[in-house]
């Protein structure tokens, strides 16, 4: 059975994000397990002789105090899920050493962002990761699949297939009347007086991949521009909750289109990510 393993960032908790959580659970089918990870560098310095024994002593006390409530909220909307308390500097290890290699991780961004422990885990994984922040979903999960099958490194595009099988699962296909699968067609300026030409091609690429994978034309849409700006704009436009993107051979810091395209859509305040969702839908087709 698939197994999420959820991330806290930041030792704070809010309707909103059980919500999110009870969202995956139920599409997954999923037993989940939580990692509350908070570590305070604050108590490991060494400078902590008498006279800020006192102050230590609090801090680790209201320190503690706080993850006791935590988990009480946890166990009380999840009671059969599992809490790990994690004070390492990087929490990937003890997420390793308990996940499956299928087992999706989801981050709850902290109000400030990404920590340096998530980004540690990001910039060295490839298997299924969801990046949460803290807002409302606006549509109650709506997802939209960036594709775009024109990578060198990916000439079957596997990365782009293993999205559009996870948007099958997360859509129903029968039901769905809007397109959950875009692509961005980019015309360079050096290349504008092709603009045509090239929107053709884009576009007949596209088409072809979808005739491949069995997808009908009326669930793909395009849109123009520079990625970051193009994706970001349809995200706000149609209240999408999640954009799921694909892995080819790197991870997701490895330029998915480019550094500032991730930073944007990681930053973005009221969508989701889910990067490389290869392994999701293996795990569901078991079950």
């Amino acid at each position: 059975m698939t197994t999420l393993h959820i991330v806290l960032s930041d030792l704070e908790i809010t309707h909103t994000i059980f919500s999110k959580i009870s969202l995956l659970q139920n599409k997954f089918s999923a037993n989940v397990v939580w990692y509350l990870h908070h570590h305070q560098r604050f108590f490991d310095r060494r400078y902590f002789s008498n006279e800020l024994a006192a102050m230590s002593g609090n801090l680790q006390a209201n320190h503690q105090n706080k993850i006791d409530q935590i988990e009480l909220k946890i166990k009380q909307h999840c009671p059969k899920s599992k809490v790990h308390i994690c004070k390492e500097k990087y929490w990937s290890k003890q997420v390793n050493n308990e996940a499956n290699t299928l087992d999706p991780v989801v981050i709850i961004r902290s109000k400030s962002g990404l920590t340096s422990a998530d980004n540690q885990y990001i910039s060295n994984n490839q298997n299924t990761v969801f990046i949460l922040n803290q807002e409302k979903w606006l549509s109650d999960g709506k997802a939209i699949g960036a594709i775009d099958p024109f990578h060198e490194d990916d000439s079957d595009n596997k990365s782009d297939r293993k999205v559009y099988l996870f948007m099958r699962q997360w859509c129903t296909p029968a039901e769905q009347t809007e397109a959950f699968l875009l692509h961005v067609i980019h015309i360079p300026p050096l290349a504008i007086e092709y603009e045509k030409k090239i929107e053709a091609l884009h576009k007949e690429q596209i088409y072809r991949f979808a005739e491949q994978v069995k997808c009908a034309k009326k669930l793909l849409t395009f849109v123009r521009g520079t990625p970051e700006h193009a994706l970001l704009t349809y995200v706000d436009d149609n209240k999408i909750d999640v954009i799921v993107l694909g892995c080819r051979k790197h991870s997701l810091f490895d330029k998915w289109l480019n550094g500032s395209t991730i930073s944007a859509l990681i930053s973005h305040q009221n969508s989701g990510l889910l990067s490389n969702c290869k392994n999701l839908y293996h795990q569901e087709k078991r079950h």
